[in-house]
């Protein structure tokens, strides 16, 4: 793709022809390759591509995973009995038969393989961060390095009641996810400089090969008044890879999932781990990636239907998959019912729509939930930083410079009433 490959009448043939005979790109009969900036056409844009802008590793990896058959659907033994299938609902392993591989699976395979460094993943929620993180750290373990797991989201709110706090719960979980002895004197951190010190004497001294202490839902510390100091000590750690000589924080890699803007968590852009490596993205899923699914389903949708239910949901992973439960379990949904139902307070997708209105309101009181309701209604939101934070909740996101409701079923919230 390039303005050259755009303005030549025989490059539109050949994409014509392509699209006439396979319009969904099922079998990946065709790679969309960005070669130069240009305005991509509307019919090409909807389907994934890989830029090639910039040659680098990264890049030859997503092209390469690109040129791989469609994904096979895991180790399952097929046919599935779909009524058994449980809920969709948090993370789900890589080879679970309806994990959908996406170009961000080989750059994390890819960064498993290289020597410690720092990854961000960034996307809103319920887009498969988790489950990347995951993935990551699988291949992590196969190259033989030594992984902690924090998520973010277990902890209660007494442990993050104050700085020395957090860090003291963090540096206990480390403690005891490395095999530390039962009998040991678990950590007490007071300060900052104390947790640095932990992972420097007590961990990396002592844990032999790389460590990855992999962050998960680490924006839930947006709000606690020691948020910045924290991310910019991992800015720290992250920083000291660099020592002169080297030092024991050479073999300690980050990983850090976020659904939030980085600014809002930390504004100083010197301090931020944020800023350091371009964020690894995840978007919803594409044509493509939804007609995988269907087909992982049984094809128990025909073309145009999938079509249909990738417009409702906009593609969201936990949606579609969501749909397809309720419309294979043994209390199966008509399709024509799941759309007609799909707003409802307690139709198809009620309980996700009232779980996002509950989360609006918890995080900002009224204000967060009223810009929403706002941005639907007349298509105005009050400040930037409520856009960031909606998209950050994967309600809303920006088309052509217009900001827009991620799919029709979230255009539902203006007719949902506050529940108090």
């Amino acid at each position: 793709m390039s303005p050259a490959a755009f303005s030549s009448e025989w490059s539109q043939l050949e994409r014509n022809t392509v699209l006439f005979r396979n319009p969904q790109n099922s079998d990946r009969r065709f790679l969309p390759l960005l070669l130069e900036d240009c305005q991509i056409p509307p019919t090409i844009r909807r389907f994934s591509f890989v830029d090639w802008r910039q040659e680098s590793d990264d890049a030859l990896a997503r092209l390469i995973q690109a040129c791989q058959p469609p994904p096979s659907a895991g180790n399952a033994t097929w046919p599935i009995d779909l009524s058994q299938i449980a809920p969709p609902g948090g993370a789900i392993l890589h080879d679970d038969p309806f994990y959908i591989e996406r170009v961000a699976d080989a750059e994390v395979v890819a960064a498993a393989r290289r020597p410690a460094g720092t990854l961000i993943i960034k996307a809103p929620r319920q887009m498969g961060k988790s489950s990347l993180l995951k993935r990551y750290l699988a291949e992590c373990q196969q190259v033989n390095k030594t992984t902690v797991l924090l998520d973010f989201s277990l902890l209660a709110r007494e442990d993050l009641a104050d700085y020395a706090t957090f860090l003291t719960r963090l540096a206990r979980i480390m403690w005891r996810r490395l095999g530390t002895s039962p009998q040991a004197v678990s950590p007490r951190i007071d300060s900052q400089a104390d947790m640095i010190d932990f992972i420097e004497d007590t961990i990396l001294t002592v844990v032999p090969g790389e460590i990855v202490f992999a962050f998960d839902e680490a924006d839930k510390l947006l709000g606690c008044d020691y948020q910045a100091d924290f991310f910019a000590m991992l800015r720290y750690w992250h920083e000291r890879r660099t020592d002169t000589p080297p030092s024991v924080w050479t073999r300690a890699a980050l990983a850090l999932v976020i659904s939030t803007e980085p600014y809002l968590l930390i504004n100083d852009v010197l301090r931020s781990p944020f800023n350091v490596t371009p964020p690894l993205e995840l978007s919803a899923f594409n044509q493509e990636e939804c007609h995988e699914l269907n087909r992982r389903y049984g094809s128990c949708l025909p073309d145009r239907e999938v079509t249909q239910l990738m417009e409702l949901v906009g593609g969201h992973p936990y949606l579609v998959r969501l749909a397809y439960y309720h419309l294979t379990r043994q209390s199966q949904v008509a399709f024509a019912t799941l759309v007609r139902d799909a707003a409802e307070r307690f139709g198809p997708f009620g309980l996700h729509l009232r779980a996002m209105e509950r989360k609006l309101m918890e995080e900002s009181g009224q204000s967060l939930f009223t810009a929403m309701r706002q941005m639907v209604r007349d298509g105005t939101v009050p400040s930037r930083d409520m856009v960031d934070r909606l998209h950050g909740a994967g309600l809303v996101h920006e088309d052509q410079g217009v900001i827009v409701p991620a799919n029709d079923l979230y255009r539902a919230i203006r007719e949902i009433d506050n529940v108090r």
